[in-house]
């Protein structure tokens, strides 16, 4: 019987945290300066251990998430109005380790690198564009700046003051009609101006840019349809200005829409002029060939489908300069030289422009008093992130015209750098949720709600839209679900709020400057890992299996990581009874080194660990059975 004494360093000043050496903490090796004779069939056990523990996070992807909200505040009696049913948003999960990381990852972070780490969750989670790159979480400190006392999270947006007229970039469109087309070269699209290339009536030239999505904070977009040679209302060529959602989905018969979406006019054997439209929130568009009014178009629930939908703004609608005319108004014979959408929180208005009377003429706009018929429906989560749709017609006499984009409003350039809906938490909740597979779920339940269904298109909205606040951002209140709620439902799994330091479920009293928004701990978070920890012997033949790794292992005994005196710092472990394991050495054994490593449960090190470890080794010859 043999006791061998390890250690990484010999004293315990040194804390440098992760030291990559061979005399880290958590993974070190001794060698010997001469040869250590282990006898035929020994067995070997833990005698003690003695750690320093650092204070710092420890959490893993299994066991913490929270969810945000931002919009309208709800009532937490869950039945008074609002509740979520009533609102237009819906929670959004945020796990505390991103997706694109490994599942089986433990992470080990300082206070400040957790703080840093939780902005960028934060950040990737918050899909409304104004809201986009504001958030932050900080730690929070006592006046001298000493004590631990929590997090601090902040919200904030930018404001219509903020808005940045930044065009999308050159060859950002793509075809947004039907995926047959992808490849057909039918449009181009230079310094804002789109063109018809392709004289072939039976080449659909519609196409929208997901470059940047528009600011909904008096966010505008401009587009010249007619005044310049070329344009395709001068020249009598239908066309097609929308708004939409990025769609990377398609129906079955191959259009660009969501999974629960369908266009009832959109059908390869109609008539070819009809390939000019495609899916969009928000459209205003010229009719065929034979048809020169102006129609406007959403995109709307009916019958549990998503479908685009005229709106009837002369026929009832107390803020449109068309009212009372008697149907769609006629672009021939008038100087309509452009058109225009102004997003002002959930509210979508729509213009044209009267070159003779040089006036913006209103379309159609939210009224409280108006018929819910006559206009767009509320911008809502699911389409939160719009961008500009453009489309092309033909005339025999006009087979290459253009529309121009003179004006789209985008928030911050910096805010919204790296968006991209194509990839997970680049884009819009809807963006995001379709890449991970589940937007005909989640985003379908809140489509489905009653504000997105023209159920009385004679009667006035019973959803009242919301707007600004008095800051210039739109009028909405974040709040934090931190476990799983009945008010704000939907948050399945949420358990951060010891992680963060709250006392309710519901956080949703800030301190308000402005736009910003803080929520602070209720208390310190304890620094306590809830992973256990494990010592192993790595130069060594004893039969181990981990059975949550599926793998065979190293593993020599079990560390608790905490007891009745305290959790961090230094931490001594004797074991009551020492458990021998095997080293299935048939023969003499003779070692030159001892190489000693701490591991969680998935056997990733435990690089919490800093200072000096030792660990004590008790060798002995398997007794005669």
């Amino acid at each position: 019987m043999s006791l061998v004494v390890c250690a990484n360093q010999e004293q315990d000043g040194s804390t440098i945290r992760n030291n990559q050496s061979v005399y880290s903490a958590y993974s070190f090796r001794n060698t010997l300066s001469s040869t250590y004779k282990i006898p035929k069939n020994c067995q070997v056990a833990l005698q003690s251990c003695k750690v320093n523990v650092d204070g710092r996070v420890v959490f893993s992807k299994n066991n913490h998430r929270f969810y945000h909200f931002i919009g309208q505040k709800l009532n937490r009696d869950g039945e008074t109005a609002p509740q979520i049913d009533d609102v237009t948003s819906s929670p959004v999960i945020v796990p505390v380790i991103a997706e694109s990381e490994q599942s089986g990852d433990v992470l080990e972070l300082s206070l400040n690198d957790f703080a840093n780490h939780m902005t960028d969750r934060l950040q990737s989670t918050t899909y409304h564009p104004n809201f986009k790159g504001k958030g932050s979480v900080d730690v929070l400190r006592n006046a001298s700046s000493l004590d631990f006392l929590g997090f601090k999270i902040s919200y904030d947006q930018n404001s219509s003051n903020d808005n940045v007229n930044s065009l999308p970039a050159n060859d950002t469109f793509e075809n947004v009609y039907n995926d047959l087309y992808d490849n057909d070269d039918t449009f181009s699209y230079t310094g804002g101006v789109f063109q018809r290339t392709n004289g072939d009536r039976r080449l659909p030239a519609v196409a929208i840019s997901p470059d940047k999505p528009l600011s909904l904070n008096e966010g505008v977009f401009t587009v010249n349809i007619s005044g310049t040679s070329g344009r395709a209302n001068a020249s009598g060529v239908p066309w097609f200005v929308g708004l939409s959602r990025y769609n990377n989905t398609r129906t079955p018969a191959g259009f660009y829409a969501p999974t629960y979406g369908l266009d009832a006019a959109q059908n390869p054997s109609l008539h070819n002029n009809l390939k000019n439209s495609a899916f969009a929130d928000f459209c205003v568009y010229r009719g065929k060939e034979s048809d020169s009014r102006l129609h406007v178009a959403h995109a709307v629930m009916e019958d549990g489908i998503l479908q685009m939908k005229n709106v009837a703004y002369w026929d009832g609608n107390d803020t449109s300069y068309f009212n009372g005319s008697g149907g769609p108004t006629d672009l021939d014979g008038v100087d309509y030289t452009d058109v225009r959408f102004t997003a002002t929180g959930e509210k979508m208005k729509l213009e044209i422009y009267d070159n003779k009377a040089k006036a913006w003429r209103v379309v159609t706009d939210y009224s409280a008093t108006s018929d819910q018929g006559t206009q767009f429906k509320p911008i809502n989560q699911a389409c939160w992130c719009l961008h500009p749709v453009l489309g092309v017609f033909r005339l025999a006499a006009a087979l290459t015209s253009t529309l121009e984009i003179t004006n789209f409003d985008t928030p911050p350039v910096a805010d919204i750098s790296g968006y991209d809906p194509k990839k997970v938490e680049s884009g819009g909740w809807f963006e995001n949720l379709t890449l991970q597979g589940t937007s005909h779920i989640q985003c379908y339940e809140l489509e489905q709600r009653s504000w997105n269904k023209v159920a009385f298109p004679d009667a006035a909205p019973t959803y009242t839209y919301i707007g600004l606040n008095a800051s210039g951002g739109v009028d909405y209140d974040p709040v934090l679900i931190l476990d799983p709620s009945d008010v704000y439902t939907g948050t399945p799994g949420a358990n951060a709020r010891q992680l963060l330091g709250f006392n309710n479920t519901i956080v949703d009293t800030s301190i308000e400057t402005g736009s910003l928004k803080v929520f602070s701990s209720d208390f310190a978070p304890s620094l306590t890992s809830s992973m256990a920890m494990f010592v192993r012997l790595n130069n060594f033949g004893q039969n181990v299996v981990n059975a949550f790794s599926g793998n065979h292992s190293k593993i020599l005994a079990h560390l608790p990581r905490f007891d009745n005196s305290q959790t961090t710092g230094r931490l001594y472990f004797e074991p009551q009874n020492m458990t021998f394991i095997d080293l299935n050495n048939p023969s003499e054994m003779n070692i030159n080194e001892f190489d000693i490593s701490f591991n969680y449960i998935n056997e990733q090190y435990a690089t919490v660990l800093t200072g000096q470890s030792i660990v004590c080794l008790y060798f002995r010859e398997k007794p005669a059975m």
